[in-house]
């Protein structure tokens, strides 16, 4: 099943370039910028992209604390694979061979003695 983001914005836009710079992972308003390389320092470019960022770019993106990062729909619509889910095995033990019963010595260190 494919879903698709209703709202994607398009090619070459300032949008479009924060998305891609939230897939290389989540972060600060402030990551994400130096990320897609534009600079806050101009008040009105800062002020524009906290606009962006406040409209969560769509519905594009999910805000956990100060942290964005993309939805998986987001994901999948950039063309990344959807995560597969993890199929493993319950951990066993690190021997696998027979087991067999051994002789330990035990042996203790006289009264007072240090290593």
């Amino acid at each position: 099943m494919t879903r698709i983001v209703k709202i994607f914005p398009p090619a070459g836009s300032r949008s479009r370039a924060l998305l891609i710079a939230l897939q290389q992972g989540p972060g600060t308003f402030y990551q994400v910028c130096e990320r897609a390389n534009f600079d806050i320092e101009d008040s009105r470019l800062e002020l524009a992209l906290r606009h962006i960022f406040d409209h969560m770019i769509g519905g594009n993106v999910s805000l956990r604390g100060l942290t964005y990062s993309l939805t998986e729909d987001a994901r999948i619509s950039l063309g990344e694979a959807p995560p597969a889910p993890y199929v493993g095995q319950v951990a066993g033990p690190a021997y696998r061979g027979t087991a067999y019963t051994a002789p330990v010595k035990i042996a203790r260190r006289a009264a007072g003695a240090h290593a």
